[in-house]
């Protein structure tokens, strides 16, 4: 059986070669690292068409970085008018909303503190400074947190002691909190690797709300892939972030596993994926940080790779890392045996069926609505 995604004809949905090649580009160097190569002379040729690219930098978590590339190596000229300032408005911001993150998360983190449970940031509070340089060009949406599942309970009342709302959602119409659906508790009730969502309403206009998503797993319940989280939580150590704040994070290899294990959660399993598939900035965290990490690290990650029997995944990523950004996940891994095609162009639907998804990488993330899903029949 073969059942597609919501359909969208290619012309309507599409970027060209041109645009996709410089969101690449931008993924890849965030205009950080080195100077533009030859594909950021495309945004000046006369038929290139700046609007795909700012909606598909919309769509893949770029507009920070694009318009930081754009401003930082002079290329706005290109830009139509009308685009430049709405381009340039969404870096600052992404700036804004990173300093109030990163302000909440020390006030939490405090509060933590207090109460004595071991914690480590996660994700984009995090990565902001570790992976960017605090350059405000990595876009996240919430605060994440890693506890030990052992203090779920005393986790919730330090974020209720701090005004948090558990089990919530923000409307944005009305601009208020209201409680999460049955259907979704139900949810978190079954999968006890998260806590459901922790909302604070804000008197910020640009921030009015912030959630806190809490998190006591490296990867999802009943998850055939496990890591100890005593082993993870005794390592965790301090990060110097915006603003000079220092925050409590995961050692270095083991923020890499879970960014490996993270973004196999959102592409590999189906109910995930097709609530929103993952994104070209997703999969450029992996190969930055795969790029910064040490050799010392590297190999630590491979120790417990193996250690936790976690080969899988980490080539089911790392393949695909490696295809579209020329990474060497897999070589330096020495996971050539668990990185096949048959492997990598797998997913898992609903009751553990094992599909298979069309396509490589690179043509998922530049054209998600052509996604097709078969079935593949074990017995066969």
């Amino acid at each position: 059986m073969t059942h597609d995604r919501k359909a969208t004809t290619p012309s309507a949905d599409y970027p060209d070669d041109d645009v996709w090649a410089v969101l690449e580009l931008v993924a890849s160097q965030q205009g950080l690292d080195e100077e533009p190569d030859e594909r950021a002379d495309l945004v000046r040729g006369p038929g290139f068409d700046h609007g795909r690219l700012v909606e598909h930098a919309m769509r893949h978590g770029l507009m920070a970085a694009l318009a930081d590339y754009l401003y930082r190596h002079g290329l706005y000229r290109a830009m139509p008018g009308w685009l430049r300032n709405p381009v340039l408005n969404y870096r600052f911001l992404s700036e804004h909303r990173a300093r109030v993150f990163t302000g909440e998360a020390a006030r939490i983190a405090a509060r933590m503190e207090q109460a004595g449970i071991r914690f480590a940031w996660t994700k984009g509070v995090i990565l902001q400074s570790t992976l960017y340089d605090s350059t405000f060009v990595r876009t996240y949406n919430d605060v994440d947190m890693m506890i030990d599942p052992g203090d779920r309970e005393g986790t919730e009342k330090a974020l209720i002691s701090l005004d948090y709302r558990p089990r919530s959602t923000f409307d944005p119409v009305n601009k208020k909190l209201r409680d999460l659906s049955r259907a979704k508790q139900l949810i978190y009730r079954m999968s006890p690797d998260h806590l459901p969502h922790f909302h604070r309403l804000t008197d910020d206009a640009c921030v009015p709300a912030i959630c806190v998503d809490v998190a006591n797993s490296l990867t999802w319940h009943n998850s055939d892939w496990q890591v100890p989280m005593d082993a993870v939580m005794e390592e965790i150590r301090p990060v110097e972030v915006v603003g000079g704040v220092s925050l409590s994070a995961l050692s270095p290899s083991h923020s890499l596993l879970f960014l490996f294990l993270h973004l196999f959660r959102e592409a590999w399993i189906e109910r995930v994926f097709q609530d929103g598939d993952i994104t070209l900035a997703q999969l450029a965290d992996i190969a930055r940080a795969w790029r910064r990490t040490s050799a010392e690290d590297r190999q630590r990650v491979r120790t417990d790779m193996i250690g936790f029997g976690l080969s899988e995944p980490v080539a089911w990523v790392g393949g695909h890392t490696d295809a579209v950004f020329g990474t060497d996940v897999v070589n330096e891994l020495s996971l050539a045996d668990f990185a096949g095609g048959d492997w990598l162009a797998s997913a898992q639907g609903s009751g553990g069926r094992r599909l298979r998804w069309s396509g490589d990488m690179r043509e998922r993330l530049r054209n998600p609505a052509q996604l097709k899903l078969t079935s593949i029949d074990e017995k066969g």
